[in-house]
């Protein structure tokens, strides 16, 4: 299932040192600090470098610096805010966004959009925060955002401004004067994703009817009639407007007679998938396009499916992506031009967060600019792969496995790493701070895809429906037991850790499993099941995810209030015996924190061991570094208790 199908289910998904002597002393700082370098992007000619970097009070800002004279400057933050992201409008202005990453609220506190020259002057906000809409009396909350900015240089973008009927609009909006011009005053419907060709113009949008139908449109070039594409139930196979090349032609996302998404150019004269320029048949290739401004076309795909990597459809990119891969061998080396000869490289792997790198095509010369993470030294980083094992129903479940480096890979203690989601693509090939802290305390790390996942395949996202606490727990199990088999792991010593619904896949495999399990971390976790449909103050309670998506893919409160009973793990809390460390977030709605209170009690009463910490201004997961330290090393120490690495 691709994007679109995302934000239905996304807009309320769930996302459902001081340690014991027995186990080895990490210090989680490292591993969980703020990265020292963000998003670093060149500005159109090249001549420019922008980077996100902490400014005064620590707080996330924009630094632009000359390619030739190497003056770095902070150009841009916001007080009370820090920068999210940000993008080159041309080479004298930058627009960005901003979020709140020292209350613990930024996931609620983001929605601006600002924009400044290149030189720090002339700022101007686009669109009010949320926050600021709130004090100023505002009922409705509008999230704005970037929709593209333009490839002929000048200072106007394009913004998407929430509607109010859940849709979009879409806004052109000079930055220098703030001037704003309504694009989307002949939309075909419900817009919840639009895309622009080159110049600006609305070609491709996709629709959500409130119902389980979604559809697709396009606009041919020189046309200013939606035509559409297709019409889509939930379970349906789809084809849907990606982007628009320089020729005017459209590409597309289409899994019509397969299983996973591949890239096809679209055929107006057979109003079908055309030409296909990228396919992958064991997971979903993302629409990672790169678009070329000197060539004005696109010329290659950026993936990142076992491993990343990039398909090229222009010789030249391709090239030039060999001679890196060739100075730069350990790593994947993604590549981004300017309209002149400058590249930027950014390299990283499963050891290694990211560097960057300044290339000049003339001269192949290769400067190294900086590292995201400086305390992280890839040489003492566990490799982290790409695995695949069979489910109970041979069900082929993708993950990833971490083993501790330097140790023999046989009878390990075992922690299984749950995502959230869950119908999300869990995670990706790259360092991950979460596994690589564990396996550097002696843990092998395995992190299930399981069956309800999306970017794996419609096949694999489709056998997850109304399976929580079943298939989706079973794929868990299976995981284990796969390593079991081979010997890499101690079935007798495994714990189960997540955050939301891997917070639930822990209290449920507790209650379910009582005796595979010696212990679990569950932070942020849903604890019961009816509460997600009951609690009014959470942010999804009225969403149209849980009106009309929840009931087919999680099930019916009351249709399937016996299913649903069994499997949440509050009705089963006199099952759990194991030790359980919970950690939630006082502020959160998206997971209240009465899941977390009503388990705890109940444990308790029944005399299982619970070690419990709220962290009163945190949401749904933990902006704050020093909550991000004071939890795992919780984790290192509670782990270090009930499940010590060197304990045979």
């Amino acid at each position: 299932m691709t994007r679109v199908v995302q934000r239905l289910i996304l807009s309320a998904s769930i996302f459902l040192a001081i340690v014991s002597a027995h186990a080895a002393t990490v210090d989680p700082k490292p591993y969980f600090r703020n990265p020292d370098f963000g998003e670093v992007a060149l500005s159109p000619s090249g001549k420019y470098l922008a980077a996100l970097v902490p400014a005064t009070g620590g707080r996330i800002g924009i630094t632009v610096m000359s390619i030739d004279k190497r003056d770095p400057k902070v150009v841009a933050r916001v007080d009370g805010y820090d920068i999210r992201n940000f993008a080159w409008v041309n080479d004298e202005r930058l627009v960005y966004t901003v979020f709140d990453a020292q209350s613990g609220l930024g996931e609620q506190n983001g929605g601006g959009l600002f924009t400044v020259d290149r030189e720090g002057q002339n700022t101007r906000m686009l669109a009010p925060t949320f926050k600021m809409q709130l004090d100023s009396g505002a009922r409705v909350f509008r999230g704005t955002q970037l929709l593209s900015v333009l490839d002929n240089g000048g200072d106007d973008i394009l913004m998407s401004v929430p509607d109010s009927d859940a849709g979009s609009d879409v806004y052109r909006v000079n930055t220098v004067t703030g001037r704003q011009t309504l694009e989307s005053l002949d939309k075909p419907g419900n817009v919840i994703q639009w895309i622009a060709d080159a110049d600006g113009k609305l070609r491709g949008a996709v629709t959500d009817e409130k119902s389980l139908i979604t559809r697709s449109w396009w606009r041919p070039p020189g046309s200013d009639h939606w035509e559409m594409i297709g019409e889509y139930g939930l379970r349906d196979s789809r084809t849907l407007p990606v982007a628009f090349d320089g020729d005017g032609s459209m590409i597309v996302e289409s899994n019509v007679g397969r299983d996973t998404y591949a890239l096809y150019r679209w055929d107006p004269a057979k109003k079908a998938p055309g030409a296909e320029l990228a396919a992958y048949p064991r997971a979903d290739f993302e629409s990672g396009l790169v678009y070329d401004r000197w060539k004005k076309k696109y010329v290659g795909l950026r993936y990142n499916v076992e491993r990343a990597g990039a398909v090229w459809f222009d010789e030249d990119w391709a090239r030039m992506q060999a001679t890196v891969d060739k100075a730069l061998p350990g790593t994947v080396n993604v590549l981004s031009r300017s309209d002149g000869d400058e590249y930027l490289v950014t390299a990283f792997s499963d050891t290694n967060p990211g560097v960057w790198y300044l290339l000049n095509a003339g001269s192949k010369k290769l400067e190294y600019l900086g590292a995201r993470r400086k305390d992280i030294d890839p040489a003492t980083m566990p490799a982290r792969k790409a695995v695949r094992y069979a489910a109970r129903d041979g069900l082929e479940i993708p993950a990833f496995l971490t083993l501790p480096r330097g140790r023999d890979a046989k009878k390990l203690p075992l922690i299984v790493l749950v995502h959230g989601g869950p119908n999300v693509r869990g995670t990706y090939w790259n360092w991950n701070p979460e596994a690589a802290y564990l396996a550097a305390m002696g843990y092998a790390v395995l992190e299930p895809e399981f069956r309800g996942s999306m970017g794996w395949g419609k096949k694999l996202f489709e056998a997850g429906w109304k399976q929580w606490g079943r298939g989706m727990q079973d794929d868990l199990n299976d995981g284990m037991d796969w390593l079991a088999k081979q010997g890499t792991i101690d079935p007798k010593r495994a714990c189960i850790m997540g955050a939301s619904y891997g917070g639930y896949a822990v209290m449920e495999g507790l209650a379910r499993d009582p005796d595979r399990w010696r212990c679990g971390v569950n932070y942020v976790g849903v604890t019961d099941i009816e509460m997600m449909y009951a609690v009014t103050w959470s942010d999804f309670a009225y969403s149209d995810w849980l009106k009309y998506a929840a009931n087919e893919i999680m099930g019916d409160p009351d249709k399937d209030e016996a299913m649903l009973r069994a499997v949440s793990p509050l009705d089963h809390a006199a099952n759990i015996k194991a030790p359980v460390l919970m950690a939630y977030g006082g502020s959160d709605r998206r997971v209240p924190i009465i899941h977390g209170e009503r388990m705890r009690d109940a444990l308790q009463k029944n005399g299982t061991p619970v070690e419990w910490v709220v962290y009163p201004e945190e949401a749904h997961g933990f902006l704050l570094e020093k909550n991000r330290y004071d939890f795992h090393t919780r984790v290192g120490a509670f782990l270090g208790k009930y499940l010590p690495a060197d304990d045979h």
